[in-house]
């Protein structure tokens, strides 16, 4: 019942107002003029930088949170049989990252004290969810990859996948390359700093939503792009399927398999 593509795409309906109509609403009554160019989603949940209405940004991002997390089970279901522990892995760290999102809701951005000893802990928090949610959909490419050659669907939804996963972290991980070899060469790389400090590539707040965008269509592929697992036992979820015929006494006597489409009762 909850992996059905219209209580998926429910799902979907509600992370989408949640997230971005919340976010949306915060801008729109940010005390300065907020460009989510330059500006990072932090900003809006700030009570130093949003102190009427950072509540809304908090609460909308939390809530997003909760709801993001079927589709981690969702991951899990369809994936195990292509790569049991690659979907476990994918599963476990997409579920990481949603609560760490969550916990960065909790806790406020603020740069004057420490919180439980660690500095800056919303950041830290932040960058978490990040990189647990990059690590989930990395690993949900590979057992993409994977099962390409039993379904064409499941070499669509590789080339999908990577493409909203890799664009966000290319361009992060060239953004900080590029600020670390600023201090190591500032020789070659201060001209190019210099060059694109004026681009949107350059600010975290563009890659941030650019990310955010990404992980959205990511579960919206994940919900209506793979293939719906049948609740016969021992059903591949794209479309490999084993029926096993037992005997009076509970032995296994027969068995078939079946490729193709497979219908679900």
């Amino acid at each position: 019942m909850l992996y059905r593509k219209s209580t998926l795409a429910v799902l979907l309906a509600l992370i989408f107002f949640s997230f971005f109509g919340t976010l949306s609403a915060s801008a729109w009554m940010f005390p300065q003029d907020f460009d989510w160019r330059y500006r990072v989603i932090s900003n809006l949940l700030s009570p130093r930088d949003n102190p009427r209405h950072y509540w809304l940004a908090a609460s909308g991002v939390a809530l997003t949170g909760l709801l993001m997390l079927p589709f981690a089970g969702l991951l899990r279901r369809h994936l195990e049989v292509i790569a049991p522990r690659t979907a476990k892995l994918s599963a476990g760290t997409f579920t990481a990252g949603i609560i760490a999102l969550i916990c960065a809701c909790l806790v406020v951005p603020q740069h004057t004290h420490d919180v439980l000893g660690v500095r800056r802990l919303h950041e830290l928090l932040g960058r978490s969810a990040a990189g647990f949610l990059a690590m989930g959909m990395l690993c949900s490419c590979w057992c993409a990859w994977k099962g390409r050659r039993r379904n064409p669907l499941a070499a669509q939804l590789f080339w999908i996948w990577s493409l909203v996963t890799l664009l966000p972290l290319l361009g992060i991980f060239f953004s900080e390359s590029l600020l670390l070899f600023t201090r190591l060469e500032p020789s070659w790389a201060t001209p190019i700093r210099s060059a694109l400090r004026h681009s949107v590539f350059w600010h975290l707040g563009f890659w941030e939503w650019t990310g955010a965008v990404a992980v959205f269509l990511f579960l919206c592929t994940a919900a209506f792009l793979t293939p719906r697992r049948a609740t016969l036992p021992y059903i591949d979820p794209f479309d490999c399927a084993v029926i096993r015929l037992d005997d009076e006494a509970g032995n296994v006597s027969e068995t078939h398999e079946h490729a193709g489409d497979f219908r679900e009762w």
